[in-house]
């Protein structure tokens, strides 16, 4: 496992990857510096200050150990029937989603959480847009990406 902070020019070049890519301001400030870690090969754990993401390739997710990352994306929130499946890696159905915060277009990264304590479970993104998904009773919304008890929670944990 390699770990290592990037310098001040490389943070704010990352930091403007991830907003471009995400489509969101993270409100940093200048001095904040990114700590990196690769635990496995191809996969690159992105620390800035309390937010946390997961990079491969050219894509980031945010990691759902980070209640403050999760915090800058919409959610939506899944019955208990779901949640079994979703820790499988199934991608969130209609029928399973409870309530759901108007995302936008398709193709936004969305938390899903669980409907009893509200804690996120998986991390995805939109396969639909937030007002389509509303009016739905059937299919999928949500493509997972991220989930409890898959191979990047485990990866972290290493770190």
């Amino acid at each position: 496992m390699k770990k290592w902070v990037l310098s001040r020019r490389d943070s704010i070049e990352i930091i403007q990857k991830l907003e471009s890519s995400l489509g969101l301001t993270l409100n940093l400030p200048k001095s904040a510096q990114a700590k990196c870690a690769e635990p496995e090969e191809g996969v690159v754990f992105v620390n800035l200050e309390a937010l946390e993401f997961i990079q491969v390739g050219d894509v980031f997710i945010p990691y759902l150990g980070s209640p403050d990352t999760l915090a800058l994306f919409p959610s939506a929130v899944v019955d208990e029937g779901a949640i079994r499946f979703l820790l499988n890696g199934a991608d969130v159905m209609r029928p399973g989603i409870r309530t759901l915060e108007d995302w936008g277009a398709a193709g936004r990264l969305v938390v899903v959480k669980e409907e009893k304590k509200g804690r996120a479970i998986a991390v995805g993104a939109s396969m639909v847009s937030g007002a389509e998904a509303a009016t739905m009773s059937k299919g999928g919304c949500i493509k997972n990406a991220h989930h409890v008890g898959d191979r990047y929670w485990n990866a972290h944990k290493a770190i």
